[in-house]
C-alpha cells in the first residue's frame, strides 16, 4: 500500500500552490516609493491619482486595471503571474487583447504585449493599445511634448508668410512642407487647427506670389 499524505493528494503535478490558488491583493493609493515607477502591463508610469494593487511575491506595482486584465502579476517567473497557456501572435491590423498576445512596435519593429503604450525597448509613446501599422505611425497626430514647438513653428511661419517682401523665400518652404516630408514638421500629423493656419500660410505666399508676377508682367508690357 502506497503511503501518501494528504498533503499530497492535494497537490495539482507540476503546479505550486501559489500558482493553483488566484493570489488577492488590495487596490491602494500609490505611495512615494511607487511614484514614477512603470507598470509591467502597460508600460507608463504611476501617477498619485492612480490606483495601483502591489505585488505580494516580488512588490512590483501596477495599475489595479492592469493586473485585473491579466489576472495576476506579469513579472516573468513571478510565482503570483497567472499560468499562460498558448501563446498568440497578433497581427499589426487586428487587435486583440489579452496579457499572453503580442503586437509588433511600429517604430522599432520589437515584439510587445498587446496592452502596452509604451514600447519597452524603443520607448516610443503609443496614443492607442490597438496596433498601429507603419504608416499609421507616421502619420499620426504630434503629441504634447512635440505639439509645443510644432506649434511655434507654425505661427512663425505663418507670419512670415503674410509678408509680401519674402514671398519668393515663404512659397517653396511651403511648397516643401505641404508636399514632401523634408521639412520641420509634418502637414499630416498637425491637428486640425494647425492645418487651417498652415494652408493659409501657403495660399498668402501663393497670392503675393501671383501680384508680384502680374507687377512684373505689367512693368514688362507699358
Amino acid at each position: 500500500m502506497n503511503n501518501i499524505s494528504p498533503a499530497s493528494r492535494a497537490r495539482t503535478p507540476g503546479k505550486s500552490p501559489s500558482q493553483n490558488a488566484r493570489v488577492q491583493v488590495t487596490p491602494v493609493a500609490p505611495a512615494e516609493e511607487h511614484l514614477g515607477k512603470l507598470c509591467s502591463t502597460c508600460g507608463t508610469a504611476i501617477l498619485s491619482s492612480d490606483t495601483i494593487v502591489v505585488c505580494p511575491v516580488c512588490s512590483q506595482p501596477y495599475h489595479h486595471d492592469c493586473w485585473k486584465e491579466i489576472g495576476g502579476c506579469g513579472t516573468y517567473g513571478c510565482t503570483a503571474a497567472p499560468v499562460a497557456t498558448l501563446k498568440e501572435d497578433v497581427p499589426e491590423d487586428v487587435f486583440t487583447p489579452g496579457w499572453t498576445a503580442e503586437k509588433k512596435c511600429p517604430e522599432c519593429g520589437s515584439s510587445i504585449i498587446a496592452n502596452a503604450l509604451v514600447c519597452k525597448v524603443c520607448r516610443s509613446t503609443f496614443p492607442t493599445e490597438r496596433p498601429m501599422t507603419k504608416e499609421e505611425w507616421r502619420d499620426r497626430e504630434y503629441d504634447e511634448k512635440e505639439l509645443n514647438k510644432i506649434k511655434t513653428n507654425v505661427i512663425i511661419q505663418f507670419i512670415l508668410s503674410t509678408l509680401g517682401c519674402l514671398f519668393f523665400i515663404m512659397l517653396p518652404i511651403n511648397a516643401l512642407a505641404a508636399f514632401t516630408d523634408s521639412w520641420i514638421f509634418r502637414v499630416k500629423r498637425l491637428p486640425p487647427t494647425l492645418k487651417v493656419l498652415f494652408y493659409a500660410s501657403f495660399a498668402i505666399s501663393a497670392l503675393w506670389a501671383a501680384i508680384a508676377a502680374v507687377f512684373i508682367l505689367y512693368s514688362m508690357v507699358f
